[in-house]
């Protein structure tokens, strides 16, 4: 089962959506499931059996991953049954603040950040009895409750201004002084809060925006790339794969089903 539940109002500028990945028969049992690097943070929480990341090593119940510079792999068997709540860039920051450095490329114990109490209590809060929509309710009421628990940080307006001009594919000097800092000064906070810098956060949009190209047959794979062997180069490097060479390679029913329902499901994540 792949299937996209909206958050709460409140948190629609912070969280993209959840999305819940089912394989309870373990169809997919066995199969080294890709995802690709993507602009966002995850959330995520296990209703089944935890799966194992591409070392052998088993995910904590609840999970954080931080920005993600290259493709990533799980292993998939029966009893598989995970939420993961798609954490926009203001989202991570403003729900998970001074944790970008150690997140980068990490896939961390959820309570090691946000303390085993309230980490116990959305374990216990959800199971995989409940619907989809009543899992949503019980993540947006956990992620309400450490929004008012957290203070906002004071460099976070001047990080979303600077990503979305990045988003855009303008500059790193232009989205400094769009956000009134310093190119060093920019670095530092993106350093600080998301564990990248701003040019590798530039990437990663340009990326996700060629592969999501390559999936769906919509938009220009080659946008924000100055000629074909920079965007070779950039996918060989992230993802492992040219893209001539994935694009006749046969999909997998994760990634078919994201490239049929992209508007819905968003980014371009499973390979």
């Amino acid at each position: 089962m792949f299937l996209s539940v909206s958050p709460a109002p409140q948190l629609s500028a912070l969280v993209r959506a959840y999305w819940f990945i089912e394989d309870l028969p373990g169809d997919h049992e066995g199969s080294l499931i890709r995802t690709s690097p993507v602009p966002l943070a995850v959330l995520s929480v296990n209703m089944g059996r935890p799966n194992a990341q591409e070392n052998g090593g088993l995910v904590p119940n609840a999970s954080l991953l931080g920005l993600q510079s290259r493709a990533r792999g799980w292993q998939s068997w029966s009893e598989t049954y995970f939420v993961m709540a798609m954490l926009t860039i203001p989202g991570f920051i403003r729900l998970f603040p001074n944790v970008g450095a150690d997140s980068a490329d990490m896939l961390l114990d959820l309570g090691a950040i946000a303390g085993d109490a309230p980490t116990h209590s959305l374990i216990g809060a959800i199971g995989a009895d409940q619907g989809p929509r009543r899992i949503a309710a019980m993540l947006d009421k956990w992620l309400i409750a450490r929004l008012m628990s957290t203070s906002p940080i004071t460099e976070l307006r001047q990080i979303a201004v600077a990503h979305d001009i990045l988003r855009r594919g303008e500059s790193v000097e232009r989205a400094a002084r769009i956000a009134q800092v310093s190119r060093r000064q920019l670095h530092r906070m993106f350093h600080r809060h998301l564990g990248v810098g701003p040019q590798e956060l530039a990437v990663l949009e340009r990326l996700q925006s060629s592969l999501s190209g390559v999936q769906t047959g919509r938009g220009d794979p080659l946008h924000g790339f100055s000629d074909q062997a920079h965007q070779i180069r950039s996918w060989r490097r992230r993802l492992g794969i040219t893209p001539g060479a994935y694009s006749r390679a046969t999909r997998t029913p994760m990634a078919d089903q994201f490239s049929r329902d992209g508007n819905a499901l968003g980014p371009a994540f499973y390979l």
